[in-house]
């Protein structure tokens, strides 16, 4: 009912009578200007609520209040379904796991309403709709095949030795490095050693000098061939395997965990079956060796003695006398990595096999709609985290790995040099005749 009825059902019957008398043109005119002032009424209450604003001026306006800015792409409603569950979890505190959780699933949420067009509804998470709180993170049983939200505290990082890619791997005998590990658990190195011409590259040995730890390989690594030396699947403390070129050596490791440098290490120091020397918290001392087994052949290849902490490749001003060797070249190649849990940090993983989004024609030069989404997701999740704490939006897309490993073998055979005793350093002699043998150069006899 308008102003006017309402006006004329209060009036006396004769007044209200006839519209086009007197009084029933002065209740029109006055109806009119309360229509108009209701009008405004309602649209001033209108541009107060985040939920009703219908101007995008409006909206930005309300949004400034609360110190959130409107994205250059973002349009009136994708604007609206970021503003509020954003304005929600401040207000809950949004430094818990449970809020952050809130916040991802909420706003995925109502990104999806916002981008539906009629009859075919946006898709940007399978199995979203209908969990805008945290049982989108959850596993349903009835559902083994759908993948939910993750939110991982203290995520895994993959880390690779800087100092030894600096110097593209090559590393001579007794070469000592430091790397850090800046991960809340113990770390479990991957070594891999390719090796080098001339048997150089025999018994390697990698001891950690931090923790007194060492794993070695009873055997030589030749040219063109790569030993991996890493963490058993399935393993979590530290039981260390081996393959040369995809061939399992495994039974050829040896490894000890009562390491110290010129000590010399017997049976009893070995431990089975043979284990990774772990990376402790913080800074890691690393030391290169060749140590030499007499059932091994190798001479001239690696050290029967156990090189102290005193011993050092020769360098003018830089080594010192009687503890010092001669310069051996490079012997292998070297890399290493390892994988730490990321102090300080989550990362929240999106699955993103199938997005289903409006098909209107983008320029080639624009993101798509859930790429938008995604990077104003990720903005607010950088915007809500705690001060010091490390945050990260992973979108998982859909992946389909077929795993190959290309090696090269040499096609000759390569055979140790053989050597022997060079002999005596005496000319030829034979026995003397007069008037025919040069003097000094025969006997008589």
């Amino acid at each position: 009912m308008n102003f006017r009825d309402a006006i004329l059902d209060s009036l006396p019957a004769p007044w209200a009578i006839a519209a086009d008398s007197l009084s029933g043109q002065l209740v029109n005119s006055l109806a009119l200007e309360l229509d108009a002032a209701q009008e405004d009424i309602e649209r001033l209450r209108r541009t107060h609520w985040v939920e009703h604003a219908y101007q995008l001026v409006d909206l930005e306006a309300l949004a400034a209040l609360v110190g959130v800015e409107r994205l250059p792409w973002e349009a009136q409603e994708l604007f609206r379904a970021r503003l509020l569950p954003t304005v929600r979890a401040r207000l809950a505190g949004a430094l818990g796991p449970l809020d952050m959780q809130r916040f991802v699933a909420d706003y995925l949420h109502r990104a999806e309403e916002a981008l539906d067009r009629g009859e075919r509804r946006a898709l940007l998470v399978p199995g979203l709709r209908g969990r805008r709180d945290e049982s989108a993170f959850a596993v349903d049983p009835q559902r083994p095949l759908r993948q939910p939200l993750v939110f991982c505290e203290n995520p895994p990082r993959q880390r690779v030795s800087q100092t030894l890619a600096a110097r593209g791997g090559r590393i001579p005998y007794l070469f000592r490095w430091q790397e850090n590990n800046g991960g809340l658990d113990l770390a479990w190195p991957q070594f891999t050693l390719d090796g080098f011409p001339e048997r150089r590259t025999t018994v390697p040995m990698l001891a950690n000098l931090s923790v007194g730890a060492f794993i070695g390989y009873r055997g030589s690594v030749p040219l063109g061939r790569r030993l991996t030396i890493g963490l058993a699947p399935g393993d979590s403390d530290g039981r260390a395997v081996a393959d040369l070129d995809g061939e399992d050596v495994s039974e050829r490791l040896f490894s000890g965990r009562r390491f110290v440098a010129g000590r010399p290490f017997t049976d009893d120091d070995l431990e089975q079956p043979p284990r990774l020397p772990p990376m402790a918290r913080g800074d890691n001392r690393w030391l290169y060796l060749s140590v030499g087994f007499y059932d091994l052949r190798g001479l001239d290849r690696y050290f029967f003695a156990l090189a102290d902490e005193a011993l050092r490749e020769g360098a003018f001003d830089d080594s010192t006398f009687d503890n010092a060797l001669f310069p051996s070249g490079e012997v292998a190649r070297l890399a290493m990595r390892w994988i730490e849990s990321e102090p300080a940090s989550f990362e929240v993983r999106v699955p993103r096999g199938l997005v289903i989004e409006p098909g209107e024609e983008v320029a080639a030069s624009v993101d798509p709609p859930h790429r938008h989404v995604a990077q104003a997701c990720a903005l607010a999740i950088d915007g809500l985290r705690a001060a010091g704490v490390r945050a990260r939006l992973h979108c998982v897309p859909f992946v389909e790995r077929q795993r190959q490993t290309v090696r090269a073998r040499l096609p000759w055979q390569r055979l140790d040099a053989e050597t022997a005793s060079a002999g005596r350093a005496d000319r030829l002699s034979l026995g003397a005749r007069y008037g025919d043998s040069p003097l000094g150069e025969t006997r008589f006899e």
